[in-house]
Parts: C-alpha cells; structure tokens; sequence
C-alpha cells in the first residue's frame, strides 16, 4: 500500500481476502499480517490436496480478488507440488521488457502501445508500465491529477485562479506562495488549511471553494481529481530513456515461454528505440538442459564400457536392459515417499545409471565366463559355439548372488549419512531417495528379470 495509508482499509481489504479462503476444504490455516506499509495473508494447505488442484484454483479467486484493490501493489504466488513440478514450472510467471529510446515521450508511448497489445492476450495479467527495475528499490509513484471544468466555473462565477488559490491552500507544498511585507521586511507566505500535509483524496474533492454570494462549493464539483500511476524516478542507459513493462501469464511455464517469445518477435520498432527482456546479471537457467545432456553422455559411457570389457556386444545390450528397471524403481521410490520429483532427484537418477548396472554386470559376466569354459565349470579356454542354456544362467546366480547383494548393501550404507534426518525435499534427502529406489530396482530386476532375458536371447560364443 502507498505510504501513509489508513490502517481501517488495509484491514478492510485483507478481511477481503480471507473471505476467500476462510472454511474452505483441505485449507489447514490462513494468517494475516499487516502494518501501515501492507499486509500478506498466508494459506497452509493440507497434504491430502497438496497435489490437487485446489491450491491453483484459490490463486485464481485470490487473484480475481486482489486486482479490485485499488492504490495497492498485490500478487499473489503458490509454492509447493500443486505450484512446482521437476525444473519448478509454477502457475504464473512474470516478465519484464526493457524499452530503451532518446525521446522519453516516445518511450512512453511505445510503452502504452505495448500494453494495450498484451492486454489482448488472454492469459495475461496485470500489464504494468511503471515497473520498477531490478537495479532501484521502487520506481512507482502516484500523481494527483485535477482538471478543472471551465463551464462549470462560470456558472458559479468563479475562476481558474480561485480554484488553485483553494487547492493550494488544502495541499503540502509552496507552490502558490504570496509576497508580504512584516516590520519592512518582504517575506513569503504560504497559507494553508489544517491537516494539509495529510490530506486524503477523498477530502480534497470535499475542500470549499469561496464563491460569490456565499454558495457553497467543492473542488469536486467544478474538477475532476483523479489518482494515476506514474514513474518516481527518470532512469536513462547509454544516455537513453529507460521504461520497463510487467505483465504475468497465468497458465503452465512452457505456454507462458512460448506466448512471451512469440510476442516480443512481433514487436516493430521504429529507429533509435529497442525492446528486450530485462535481466539482472544472469543468464535463464539451464540447468535443466545440462542434467539431460548429463544422463545421455553417461548412458554412452557405459555402453562403450561394457562393451569393449567384454568384447560383446550382446553382453551390453542385456546389461542396458536393467536400466528401465531401475529407473522405475525411481519413480515407485518417490511414489511411494509421497514426495514431488524435483531437480536434485533428477541428479540421483544420474548416479543411478552408473550403480544400477552393477549388479547385471556381474551376472553377465558371469554367464559369458562360462560359456567361454568347457563343461560349464573350471578353466579358461574357450570353445567354439557355446550355447547360452537354463543351466549355465542358473549357475552364474548361484555363483553371483551373493556378490550381488554385498554390493546393493554397501550402496545403500553408503547413503544412509544423506538420508538420515533430511527430507525428500531437501537436496540430499532427494538425491539418496533416487539413488536407493533405483538401486534396489536393478537388483531385483538383475535376480529375476535378467535371467529370463538371458535365456530369450541367448546366443553362441565364438
């Protein structure tokens, strides 16, 4: 709210707000805070609908509600799984576009024009063109604007003189100052009302205007006064004017990215202005890109390991088969958890790719040593045209499975120290969580699902 607000309508307008949500399913508290400067109201919901679409739908009614607030500063944001999901795609974003131009008339209206073209957009919302930028604290300010009606001053016989001489004396400030003489001395005086320096809207319209005859007149009678959003502070870059425009897209990220794209290579400028997405240093995160590039680069790795060690190209075949095994552990793990997948999981599903492996390489390993020995047991010569039979793959796990579950045990000690005391939302917590679920998934999957595609697919050794 604007400095020096009356706390009764602040109150007021978040008694709106809580109206909103008050006695509303799966909403387990809502709190409300407020001093002369603002007010936020706070809604904790409860887990059973914190994955529902509940928590959306009330940001959309909080929304329909606060934008009625007038001669406020509002937004409302979600944070937990109903808002976010993996790289944290929320409900609505917010963007920003840096209008630069030698003519600060120019500038602004570029400004107006942009706005009146976004506002045609159906997602969008609260088109601002004061914005403040990401270098100053706050740009915004509000102006009191009076237009005097001439006609109606004539009817009642006054001036546009008479009418500044009143407003001047209801409003802070000097302007309208006269010239008095005191003890031979020329001093200026400023006359003003009680309570000037504090006047209100509402009683500016109300202040008397002396008329002749005694009529009793007000500022809002003969004059329109009106409030307007307008810009505290004159920035310029490279020695050109600087206007930022806001506007949020209420709809899922990808649109929203696509939409604001789309919209700023629509935007025709003429000569000497230029349009751009404002930043504050930093470059859009893209980290999301490189976890992907990640998994890929180490899902090569592996195949090229596997199999130049073994010399087979089936071998590491059957060992990338485990893979989709694991990673479904991964999603029964967080399914099971009750927990929301997030960025930091996705950097256990990397690790994942590596330690799943390990069990069904042992295994295969272990099946093409003994199809490489004569009798299916001892020595290291090779023969030619060894089947890959029942018996061979149920002597490799006999001979494996042990060996198997020393290493699926050590992996899981090896993350206790992450997973004790931290949540699924926390960095390590998420990432021992993966690590565990896909683990154990690919030794499952390397005990019972492997021998059986060892022996769909088995082959001959030569």
């Amino acid at each position: 709210f604007p400095t020096g607000s009356d706390p009764a309508s602040l109150d007021a307008s978040m008694r709106e707000l809580e109206r909103v949500v008050a006695g509303r399913p799966g909403v387990e508290v809502a709190t409300a805070i407020g001093d002369r400067e603002g007010a936020y109201l706070t809604v904790v919901f409860s887990d059973a609908v914190a994955r529902t679409g509940l928590p959306l739908q009330l940001q959309e009614e909080l929304t329909q509600r606060a934008v009625l607030i007038g001669g406020a500063s509002v937004s409302v944001v979600g944070r937990g799984p109903a808002f976010a999901s993996g790289g944290g795609a929320s409900s609505m974003q917010t963007f920003r576009i840096k209008i630069l131009g030698f003519s600060f008339r120019g500038v602004e209206q570029l400004a107006l024009d942009l706005k009146a073209r976004l506002e045609r957009i159906p997602r969008v919302r609260a088109v601002d063109v004061n914005a403040a930028s990401f270098w100053f604290g706050q740009e915004k300010a509000r102006d009191v604007t009076l237009q005097p009606d001439r006609a109606l001053l004539a009817r009642y016989g006054l001036s546009a003189s008479d009418l500044a001489a009143a407003v001047t004396r209801e409003v802070g400030g000097a302007a309208g100052r006269q010239r008095v003489e005191i003890a031979g001395q020329q001093l200026w005086l400023s006359l003003k009302t009680e309570g000037a320096r504090n006047r209100s809207l509402e009683e500016l319209r109300d202040a008397a205007v002396p008329a002749p005859g005694g009529a009793r007149v007000r500022v809002g009678d003969v004059a329109a006064v009106e409030e307007r959003a307008a810009l505290a502070r004159i920035s310029r870059e490279d020695q050109q004017y600087v206007r930022v425009v806001s506007y949020e897209f209420r709809g899922p990220q990808k649109l929203a990215d696509r939409t604001h794209k789309a919209f700023m290579a629509s935007i025709a400028l003429p000569p000497g202005y230029a349009a751009s997405d404002e930043v504050f240093g930093w470059e859009p995160d893209k980290s999301e890109q490189g976890l992907w590039l990640v998994f890929v680069i180490g899902l090569v790795l592996v195949l090229l390991s596997v199999a130049l060690v073994f010399d087979s190209v089936w071998g590491a075949i059957m060992v990338l088969l485990s893979l989709p095994i694991a990673l479904g552990g991964v999603v029964v793990a967080f399914w099971l958890a009750n927990a929301a997948f997030t960025r930091e999981a996705a950097v256990g599903v990397i690790l994942v790719v590596g330690l799943a492996v390990n069990q069904s390489i042992l295994l295969v390993d272990g099946v093409l040593e003994r199809q490489r020995t004569p009798g299916g047991a001892g020595g290291r010569g090779r023969v030619h045209a060894a089947p890959t039979t029942a018996r061979t793959v149920v002597a490799a796990c006999r001979d494996r499975a042990g060996m198997i579950t020393l290493v699926t045990l050590t992996t899981l000690a090896s993350l206790i120290p992450l997973a004790v005391g931290t949540g699924t939302d926390n960095l390590f917590g998420a990432i021992a969580l993966a690590t565990a679920g896909g683990t154990v998934a690919g030794t499952i999957g390397a005990m019972l699902v492997l021998p059986a595609l060892l022996l769909r697919t088995g082959r001959r050794v030569k």
